[in-house]
């Protein structure tokens, strides 16, 4: 993929006569046709749940352009050295991507039959397209030089929530900072709540629903400090002021963003920058470089997947590490990012209504690649996947999909937040095969809730728990809600036979926490209604032994439990004071629970078995 930079504006009389020429055989005199640009809406509130729309006209029958999308951080309405680029994509007249003979709609295509004209639909995605402030689509000819460039800037206000969280961002603590980015999350689980880009005197203003905030602030070239953030609860009518800080980087830290089979690099990228509480946003420019500012210890950098779904790219779930060997700058960081060459399609609805702005995620089962998208005014939406033995190794993986309720900002929470929607898991897929998929919602109506331990009794925070159901022939499976600090948690669910568990691994795992669940699931049934399930979890390297069964007269069988990648003995004896125990089973690198333990010399009545770690 190739972007046009900004035309001089400087043309010989011979390029000129060559660009009429060609223009002319076309049947097309651009002095007559000049080429334009408008978006629908030009402006709206961050609270807006339609699509945006971009007219592109005067142009050759057939011709493609590249659009690119930038944040205005000045609000001038035009495209300025400091105004990072957040996305990029090519689209032709009368152009659009398909697999296996199906539309990808995440890909913008052109909907408009007239010839010489493109009308394409964006979604209004969080947390960029909704951050309040300017955007400005700026369209270039490509290969470039037919037409000078031509832009349309979409302006972004708050919504009338009646209530706001205001401040000043400063530069080093000192200056006000214009232009930085103030984000909103939710303090419970670090959802996207709202963004606003701060004024000439470095002042924000966000309008958010009622609820408990977590604010942070970000521009490219400095960073913030996590631990730092202030958190505060909004209630109706009530408004609250905090000051954030940006500190400048001292470290530049480089590299690319590029295709792994051509090679060619992508601009437009949004990349997240992370050192331990240390945080910093980077986007790719024009080129597909990227350069920011940290400290001289280790990064880790993470892609954002939402955006990619426009050029049908997959995200790498697991981050990037930038290894820090000295005090100097860092270069060659580059990123390679797969195409998707299978894609799910299909519709989500709720009671037989479709649902607009759901966000899809699509993730393979080795958990290596995610997939990202959103649905449209229809419900419908279209998620790429990966058939690849170069990036899954030998294995043949399968793929889960479901809307990530996970990722509702708050305006869409008060939407479908009170709905539990279906989803899919191992679903084997061919190259340029698409794969319908429908998805459906139910209200909730009640809640599981309960407390998470350990073996002393000790809480648990900050694992996060839910739970899948099979109901009327379609899977659900609820929100995982992260246990606050005393490890209770709790979450909405429907009428049936729900299966609950913590989640085992990542940031949000059992693992981070170095816990496993023997039991692996808890299961609870509604009606009645808002039943409770406690959940105990053992350290890492804590062996359970349990269900026993007499197979034969000289066979016992049980399940060993434990933590993936330990080694485990298990050994019998005839009574507990015994000292001679006879080894059942030796277990290296434990493949996961149950693990069946078969012994064939049980010819005693009583017999009494131990499970210990070995190095």
């Amino acid at each position: 993929m190739k972007f046009a930079t900004r035309h001089s504006g400087l043309v010989s009389s011979f390029v000129t006569s060559a660009i009429l020429a060609a223009g002319l055989c076309a049947g097309i005199n651009r002095s007559m046709a000049a080429v334009t640009v408008t978006v629908t809406p030009s402006a709206t509130s961050n609270s807006y749940t339609g699509p945006i729309t971009l007219n592109i006209s005067g142009l050759t029958s057939g011709e493609q352009v590249t659009v690119q999308t930038y944040l205005d951080l000045n609000g001038s309405g035009v495209v300025q050295a400091n105004d990072p680029l957040i996305d990029v994509f090519n689209i032709s007249d009368g152009g659009v991507t398909t697999i296996g003979g199906i539309t990808n709609i995440s890909v913008p295509y052109d909907s408009n039959p007239a010839a010489g004209a493109i009308t394409t639909t964006l979604s209004f995605a969080p947390p960029l397209e909704s951050l309040v402030g300017q955007k400005i689509y700026r369209v270039l000819s490509n290969p470039s030089g037919a037409f000078t460039p031509v832009t349309a800037v979409l302006n972004i206000t708050n919504a009338a929530t009646g209530q706001f969280a205001g401040g000043v961002v400063y530069s080093n603590g000192v200056a006000p900072l214009a232009g930085a980015i103030v984000v909103a999350l939710t303090a419970q689980d670090q959802h996207y709540g709202s963004a606003a880009i701060t004024d000439s005197s470095g002042h924000y203003s966000l309008a958010l629903i009622p609820g408990s905030y977590v604010l942070l602030a970000a521009l490219p070239g400095y960073y913030a400090d996590q631990s730092m953030a202030p958190q505060f609860t909004l209630t109706n009518g009530v408004s609250v002021t905090n000051n954030l800080v940006l500190t400048n980087g001292t470290v530049a830290i480089s590299g690319s963003v590029y295709d792994l089979s051509s090679s060619n690099t992508l601009g437009g990228v949004f990349i997240q920058a992370q050192n331990n509480n240390l945080f910093e946003v980077v986007f790719t420019d024009t080129n597909g470089n990227y350069t920011f500012y940290g400290t001289s210890n280790n990064w880790k950098l993470k892609i954002e997947a939402d955006r990619l779904s426009r050029r049908g790219y997959l995200s790498p779930q697991n981050n990037a590490l930038i290894a820090m060997a000295g005090a100097g700058p860092v270069t060659n960081g580059n990123i390679g990012l797969y195409r998707g060459n299978a894609l799910f399609y299909g519709q989500v609805t709720v009671s037989n209504v479709p649902v607009a702005n759901v966000p899809m995620s699509c993730n393979d089962t080795e958990q290596l690649l995610n997939s990202k998208s959103f649905t449209d005014m229809n419900g419908n939406y279209g998620v790429v996947a990966l058939v690849s033995t170069n990036a899954f190794g030998t294995n043949s993986v399968a793929w889960n999909c479901s809307p990530n309720i996970g990722d509702l900002t708050g305006i869409e929470t008060a939407n479908y937040g009170n709905y539990i929607f279906s989803d899919i898991n191992g679903v084997q897929l061919a190259t340029n095969q698409a794969d319908l998929q429908n998805f459906i919602g139910l209200p909730i109506t009640a809640t599981i809730s309960g407390q998470l331990v350990n073996n002393n009794g000790t809480p648990i925070s900050g694992v996060s728990v839910g739970a899948s159901a099979s109901i009327n022939a379609n899977q659900f499976v609820t929100a995982f809600i992260d246990t606050d600090n005393n490890g209770y948690f709790s979450f909405g669910a429907a009428p049936g036979e729900w299966y609950v568990n913590a989640n085992c691994c990542g940031n949000h795992g059992l693992d981070n926490s170095g816990y496993y669940d023997p039991a692996g699931y808890h299961i609870v049934n509604i009606p009645p209604t808002n039943p409770v399930v406690n959940i105990v979890v053992y350290p890492a390297n804590v062996p359970l032994l349990g269900q026993p069964q007499k197979i034969s007269q000289s066979q016992f069988n049980l399940n060993l439990y434990g933590a993936s990648g330990y080694n485990y003995t298990v050994q019998s004896g005839t009574n507990l004071v015994s000292t001679q125990w006879s080894t059942v089973a030796s277990v290296t690198n434990f493949p996961g629970s149950p693990y069946l333990i078969q012994d064939f010399q049980a010819t005693n009545t009583a017999r009494f078995y131990r499970a210990f770690e070995t190095p």
